[in-house]
């Protein structure tokens, strides 16, 4: 697959147009998905990331090591 050539290429890419460009790897920013643990919406990298939203993932980090104040 040649990809330098085309129109999509990246001039900058360290790839010199070796790797072909997703651009459905990344959602948009404003969409959301409902967290598997609590349901509130979040965003779809925080879900893939950690598993669940970021309200989830800090109180399962405050269950493991709570803060000593």
């Amino acid at each position: 697959m040649d990809t330098a050539g085309s129109p999509e290429h990246d001039a900058d890419c360290r790839c010199g147009g070796a790797a072909a460009h997703v651009p459905t790897a990344r959602p948009a920013a404003d969409s959301t998905v409902d967290c598997p643990e609590c349901g509130e919406p979040s965003s779809p990298q925080r879900i893939a990331t950690w598993g669940h939203c970021r309200a989830c993932r800090t109180a399962d980090s405050r269950a493991k090591s709570p803060l000593r104040w």
